[in-house]
């Protein structure tokens, strides 16, 4: 019997009927590792919600062999400095009798990540964001923890046996390793059909709307995600350069902020929040907007971004991780500048926009799910045997 468990910090969240769901800790993303292993234990924030998962449009986890070992949001500081020890020793007992380890971001991930040296366990760390950017954008409390969290993630980096990473560049430059690294995205798609993009190109060539409709998919309550600084861009081309933008914003959390920062400049009647939609829901969305932006101020490898560019979606992204990787260098603006940004839009919405729709289709095609999961399976089946023959130092 192979055990293996899987550490993150992203919540997964428990309905009122006790059943665990996300949007984004899904089954498809559990299946990845149950591969490799034949039970599977998933550490990391548990959320309990007054309301059925389907309401709020979450995918259930209910795969078999699949348990999961439920944190508190240890970001708080009261939990933190109350619980750090307990919870700790209640993730060194769980890992004990585990085969495989896997580690991905956050508090969780990193303490597994010590105590798998401690046991002298290998472990695969998987590098997925630019853990800084992730703190210090995020909160007060975040820019004073941004610098520990930082050398923690190095650390879990550079100590891993196998480094596993979304960007070809980028954060293989701020975390390096030590062990045995490879890339690949973490965005799920599903292969792409020419119809997509023929379907794109009628859309842009017949308008069905006055407004050009923009979009972005991420939490609304997380400013590092940077929609404000698109809704003030909103602002600038509706009074400077009469352009009149719809915006779309896909994402739970709370909507107070970006509301605020609609009423300030007079585009409450601009601003849409969609709320969280499944992941079918998002792919039909992504067809009914006529460009998609990324202003984040922190970004691994966007999958949300990728997953526009599969829809043949015009789009736009912050110079933040792995996103010049992705995009012509035209679409690309400074992240936190809303110059730059208003600047980059407004020569982007009088481009030839087929061509753009054109350029990430087959930019898209370098992450179908083939490729990806082949590729994928191949470096967790090295990690597997390593781990699984491994004598210890």
């Amino acid at each position: 019997m192979i055990r293996g468990i899987f550490c993150h910090y992203l919540p997964i969240y428990k309905d009122i009927n006790n059943n665990y769901s996300s949007t984004t800790m899904t089954n498809n993303l559990f299946n990845r590792y149950l591969e490799i292993c034949d039970e599977l234990t998933i550490a990391t924030r548990v959320y309990k919600i007054d309301d059925d998962y389907k309401n709020l449009h979450h995918e259930k986890i209910n795969l078999n062999n699949l348990k999961i070992l439920e944190f508190p949001n240890l970001n708080n500081p009261k939990i933190f400095l109350s619980s750090y020890h307990k919870y700790k020793n209640l993730l060194a007992e769980n890992m004990r009798d585990k085969n495989l380890i896997i580690v991905r971001s956050g508090l969780i991930a990193f303490m597994a990540a010590d105590i798998a040296r401690k046991l002298k366990k290998p472990y695969l760390s998987e590098v997925f964001s630019c853990v800084f950017d992730e703190y210090y954008n995020y909160s007060l409390l975040g820019k004073i923890l941004a610098p520990f969290m930082e050398a923690w993630a190095k650390k879990t980096a550079l100590n891993a046996d196998f480094a596993f990473y979304v960007t070809e560049k980028y954060l293989q430059k701020i975390y390096p390793s030590n062990g045995y690294t490879d890339y690949a995205s973490d965005v799920i798609l599903n292969d792409p059909d020419e119809n997509i993009l023929n379907g794109r190109i009628n859309k842009i060539n017949n308008p069905q709307n006055k407004n050009i409709i923009f979009g972005t998919i991420g939490g609304i309550n997380n400013k590092a995600k940077g929609q404000h600084y698109f809704i003030q861009a909103m602002k600038i081309l509706r009074d400077e350069f009469n352009i009149n933008i719809k915006y779309e914003l896909v994402g739970g959390g709370n909507n107070l902020f970006l509301r605020s920062q609609a009423e300030k400049y007079n585009l409450s009647d601009k601003i849409i929040f969609k709320g969280e939609l499944t992941h079918d829901e998002i792919f039909k969305w992504l067809d009914e907007i006529d460009i998609y932006i990324q202003p984040s101020m922190q970004e691994g490898l966007s999958r949300a971004l990728i997953e526009a560019m599969s829809r043949a979606c015009p789009a736009i992204a912050s110079s933040t991780g792995g996103n010049p990787e992705l995009l012509e260098s035209a679409a690309i603006f400074e992240r936190g500048n809303i110059k730059s940004l208003v600047n980059v839009v407004k020569n982007f919405i009088n481009s030839d926009l087929i061509k753009h729709a054109e350029y990430n289709f087959k930019r898209a095609k370098n992450f179908e799910a083939s490729k990806l999961d082949s590729k994928r399976r191949e470096f967790y089946m090295k990690y597997r045997d390593y781990a699984l023959n491994f004598k210890g130092e």
